[in-house]
């Protein structure tokens, strides 16, 4: 859509920043009461992708994963649950040898007009079968977005109109963003949940209340 349209017509510098970013810098100044401008995701990305300036684009996105996203959310999530669930994680892409080839692959063995993972698909082609090779990617993702229409509703609707985070947050606009969301007129999923688990968060670690304060509050 026009959104896509926008992103491509900008250096990749500025418009690739990993998987993290749900709000642009228009939504986060409605969304921040005290919004500044000065604190931009470029002050994290810049110094990176000036480590990798002869890089190709592709190779520059997955640098900045790999030092972005990869480290700081998705190995630190799998980590902080299966050990609470005593479960021992293992990530076999990221055995050093394993990696160490990957990282040295052309990009022509990475992605090509019709598919990525070409080299691994290669390597596989006659131990995997193609429904599960040529099959859309799938994570894990949870039902966020039926969540918070139904089972979550509740809960969600008081923690975002009597918690802002210290007048932090505009209640005004995460509750448009909950009525476009519940009304089906966008998928704000996503963005909910970032600020959601944000008020949770700032209850427990800057308020500092009891668990008995915020149990109330929280979707158990």
């Amino acid at each position: 859509g026009k959104s896509f349209i926008e992103r491509g017509c900008l250096p990749l510098e500025q418009r690739y920043i990993g998987n993290a970013k749900h709000f642009s810098e228009e939504e986060k100044k409605q969304l921040l009461n005290a919004y500044d401008e000065n604190f931009h995701h470029l002050l994290i990305t810049d110094p990176l992708y000036k480590q990798i300036e002869n890089y190709d684009a592709v190779s520059k996105m997955q640098f900045i994963d790999l030092h972005t996203w990869l480290r700081g959310d998705i190995l630190v999530k799998a980590n902080r649950m299966a050990k609470a669930h005593s479960i021992d994680v293992r990530t076999p892409f990221l055995d050093q040898e394993v990696f160490e080839v990957a990282t040295s692959l052309h990009l022509n063995h990475k992605v090509n007009n019709e598919t990525t993972k070409v080299a691994l698909r290669e390597a596989l082609k006659t131990i995997v079968p193609d429904h599960v090779q040529y099959r859309p990617k799938l994570g894990f993702p949870v039902p966020i977005r039926h969540w918070l229409k139904h089972e979550l509703y509740d809960w969600a609707k008081e923690l975002l109109t009597y918690e802002n985070a210290g007048g932090r947050i505009n209640t005004n606009y995460v509750l448009e963003l909950f009525d476009e969301h519940c009304t089906g007129k966008k998928d704000n999923s996503r963005r909910l949940w970032t600020v959601l688990t944000f008020l949770l968060w700032y209850q427990i670690f800057i308020e500092k209340k009891e668990f008995e304060q915020i149990k109330r509050l929280m979707p158990i």
